[in-house]
């Protein structure tokens, strides 16, 4: 009734000045057809001229009329708009609907609430990553500073709604680092907390070879190789975890006879990767890293673990090494034995005797072996290297490693370790480094 009592009201005061101007073409005009506020509402001033008569309704309850003043044919509106309590924006018109002339409407537009603080208010990130975001809300100038200076914030300051980079280091640490970022805003504190996790000392570099099958016949498939060209073949085995490579060093073999087949990369059927034509001065090289730091620190307990396998005319007795400072250090203790042979794999006869030191050993052809040793750096590195090597030329066969063949295979596999002489099927074996705890 409060409602309609002022349109009549508004409609009564229309009538009157019409009248004055009844030889006057009819006509409304309104002030302006819009208005825009903010969530917290307020006050609207707006005129409408006429000479004829004329109603006014609306249907948004958060507006009101308030007032209306007539000075002969122009009206003065005073409109009040209630607090928007809603996130979203609102819409409300007013309309003016005249004898004889085009209605007219007054269009208003309301923002809704504008969340004020920060978008999170905790962010957890790994140990290697360097970045992180948030976004600042609300309306107006803003500050923002963390606890730690390591922390970067781009921009640490802005006016409204705001996307914030934090730039940080990687976590080199065992513990968790853990910063409050505090947004200042409109003279009040919001804060959000940065957790970067601790440097995870557990795995660093996983080969799991099975699961990798697919993608190692690839990049290691089935590709030959010329004996006499030095140097990384072109094969390579990417990590399922962490970062590096495993490649294989052909060294110039141009002297040596061989068996008329070439030297060649394989992958067996569960992604197994071997070398045919493998000899003592040929290695394999494994790069073993992380992201989650920017170096492998000295001074820590590392593992090493891989199955191995062999064919006959390869060497039985192996190097495993790594490089510490520049220098090539073995993982596990060496040994050392006195090899004779008197056949070579060509089937010449001949004297063949050496000394060999290794570390580790292929008892005989054909089973699967579970090598694993524990090391020490004593200078840090970007990447931690490991070489594998044959360490004698007499094959496990008991034969001279006379000239380079096909048999001189060496392969990194998947399947499980034998049970002595017991084949066991089962293809979970991976190539790892770790730390140990």
């Amino acid at each position: 009734m409060k409602i309609l009592s002022r349109l009549l009201f508004i409609t009564l005061i229309a009538m009157m000045t019409a009248c004055s101007d009844d030889d006057a073409a009819p006509y409304m005009e309104l002030s302006h057809k819009e208005a825009a506020l903010k969530a917290d509402g307020g006050t609207i001033t707006m005129t409408v001229t006429s000479n004829v008569r004329y109603v006014v309704n609306h249907s948004s309850e958060w507006i009101t009329i308030r007032e209306a003043a007539n000075e002969h044919n122009v009206t003065t509106f005073t409109i009040d708009v209630s607090a928007n309590e809603d996130y979203d924006d609102r819409t409300g018109r007013i309309k003016f609907i005249g004898d004889g002339v085009t209605p007219k409407a007054f269009d208003i537009t309301q923002r809704g609430v504008v969340p004020t603080g920060v978008s999170v208010k905790n962010i957890t990130v790994e140990a290697g990553d360097t970045e992180a975001a948030f976004t600042v809300l609300g309306e107006g100038p803003w500050t923002a500073v963390a606890s730690n200076p390591d922390f970067v914030l781009t921009p640490s300051s802005g006016d409204g709604r705001t996307d914030v980079k934090v730039s940080f280091p990687r976590n080199q640490a065992m513990e968790d680092v853990t910063t409050t970022i505090t947004v200042s805003i409109d003279g009040k504190n919001y804060t959000l907390t940065i957790t970067q996790a601790a440097l995870d000392l557990t795995l660093i570099t996983e080969w799991a070879i099975d699961a990798n099958s697919d993608e190692y016949k690839q990049t290691w498939g089935a590709m030959n190789f010329k004996k006499s060209k030095a140097g990384f073949i072109e094969a390579y085995a990417n990590p399922t975890t962490g970062t590096g490579s495993i490649r294989f060093y052909n060294s110039d073999k141009s002297d040596r006879p061989d068996d008329g087949k070439g030297m060649r990369t394989q992958t067996g059927t569960h992604g197994d990767l071997m070398i045919r034509g493998c000899v003592t001065t040929d290695y394999w090289l494994l790069e073993c890293g992380n992201k989650s730091f920017d170096e492998v620190p000295a001074g820590m307990p590392m593992r090493f673990e891989f199955t191995g396998h062999i064919y006959s005319s390869c060497a039985g007795h192996w190097m495993a090494e790594y490089l510490d400072g520049g220098e090539w250090l073995p993982i596990m203790t060496p040994k050392t034995v006195t090899l004779t042979a008197t056949e070579g794999l060509s089937g010449a006869s001949g004297n063949w005797s050496e000394t060999v030191t290794y570390n580790y050993e292929y008892p005989k052809d054909g089973i699967y072996v579970l090598f694993e040793g524990t090391f020490t750096l004593k200078n840090p590195c970007e990447k931690v290297q490991i070489r594998l090597r044959p360490a004698t030329e007499i094959a496990v066969c008991g034969k001279y490693i006379d000239q380079i063949s096909q048999s001189t295979c060496t392969r990194f596999t998947a399947q499980h370790p034998h049970d002595g002489d017991k084949a066991v099927k089962e293809y979970n074996q991976t190539v790892k480094l770790e730390f140990v705890k």
